[in-house]
């Protein structure tokens, strides 16, 4: 989409990105990881009530795994069949699952064009299979990591907020019902956006008042396309008119703040941002994903509500496992660990000195016990010395 104008800086340099002071972020980061996710200040949709366990990620070492085949990489199969296909065997295959999700948004493309509501049953049925997996959630951000064109962006983008609000939704010991409600809000968001003309769409450079007006009724037109399902669902209508509310009020369409805005949109609403940083748009380059992360933890008083923020920062990786990043001794090193609880601070193998010469012996360090070293920046690997 055109992206999240309440979270870009006015006046980013360097290719659209803002450099922020490590320092600064690193004590903003403190205070986030304080805040407690049970004060009670966000409100949760109404849920029937059912006799069900939360969802839990009992697989400890998947998200690991999952950083490991990020590094691999992983294939798309293109010939998946479409989700009614479905079945346990094909579950298996992340990337079959990956695949169907994206052919089950071009059809409710299709049908938003046609100004027809779409079919919403597919989409349960999907997220319900991946609730029932929750490998699959952890397992899937490989494929998040890339938009091929910009048709892609439109369809992907939903899959991606998908993948993250729903690892914030198991952190949180959400119910598998929960868990396919938020999971449905996602992949349904940005209904109205199919609708907005591609002279906006894609247009190179600032957007007028206008433009942006038309842009800012998307929450609007997803709403009303999904009035069929008011009855049954007002979970779902509440949250996709909601997720561009921002904690402080200065979000759209209705302006409102904290309490007033549904856990699911709030969470959403940070899940989009992140995913629309982080990916290239004709009007900017996209962020690397730790300056994304710092623009977010930046936001003081800020947008996003502080304990979906501080979940949301304990289950992204910031800095990826096999990611290089400079000191600021100037010596550069690779990620070999994370730690959850100071995600700035990985564990890292020295590779060079501040000369740019290769270390003999490598060296470990764990930045979470080391007061002295800091990290700068990431190092891009074709800049890293041969």
């Amino acid at each position: 989409m055109v992206r999240s104008f309440e979270v870009i800086k006015k006046g980013s340099k360097e290719q659209g990105k803002e450099k922020i002071d490590a320092s600064s972020a690193f004590l903003r980061l403190s205070e986030i990881m304080q805040v407690k996710t049970s004060d009670g200040t966000a409100a949760r949709p109404p849920l029937p009530a059912l006799d069900e366990k939360p969802v839990a990620p009992t697989v400890s070492n998947i998200q690991q795994e999952a950083e490991e085949s990020r590094n691999r990489g992983i294939e798309t199969d293109r010939d998946t069949p479409p989700v009614a296909a479905f079945n346990d065997q094909t579950l298996n295959k992340v990337a079959d699952l990956y695949a169907a999700a994206k052919n089950y948004m071009r059809e409710v493309r299709t049908a938003v064009v046609r100004n027809q509501s779409p079919d919403i049953a597919p989409a349960f049925e999907l997220v319900k299979k991946i609730v029932s997996h929750p490998e699959l959630i952890l397992n899937t951000h490989p494929l998040t990591l890339g938009i091929e064109d910009d048709e892609d962006y439109y369809i992907l983008q939903p899959l991606h907020t998908m993948y993250y609000a729903l690892k914030i939704g198991l952190h949180e010991s959400y119910t598998a019902q929960q868990l396919t409600e938020l999971g449905l809000c996602c992949l349904l968001q940005n209904l109205g956006m199919f609708l907005i003309p591609d002279h906006i769409i894609e247009k190179r450079g600032a957007l007028t008042a206008e433009e942006l007006s038309v842009i800012r009724k998307h929450p609007e037109t997803g709403r009303d396309l999904l009035r069929p399902f008011q009855a049954d669902y007002p979970w779902l209508i509440t949250s996709v008119y909601q997720h561009h509310e921002r904690e402080n009020g200065q979000g759209y369409p209705l302006g409102i703040k904290g309490g007033d805005i549904t856990e699911y949109a709030k969470i959403i609403g940070l899940c989009d941002s992140y995913e629309a940083m982080t990916h290239n748009r004709p009007h900017r380059k996209a962020l690397m994903q730790f300056d994304s992360v710092r623009q977010l933890i930046e936001s003081k008083e800020g947008p996003f509500s502080p304990q979906v923020l501080k979940v949301f920062l304990e289950e992204l990786t910031i800095y990826p496992i096999g990611s290089y990043v400079r000191l600021n001794n100037t010596a550069i090193g690779r990620v070999i660990a994370t730690n959850r609880s100071q995600p700035i601070r990985p564990v890292i193998n020295l590779l060079f000195d501040g000369k740019g010469n290769r270390i003999a012996v490598e060296e470990t360090i764990d930045l979470s016990k080391n007061n002295v070293l800091t990290i700068l920046d990431v190092v891009p690997e074709e800049d890293i010395p041969r």
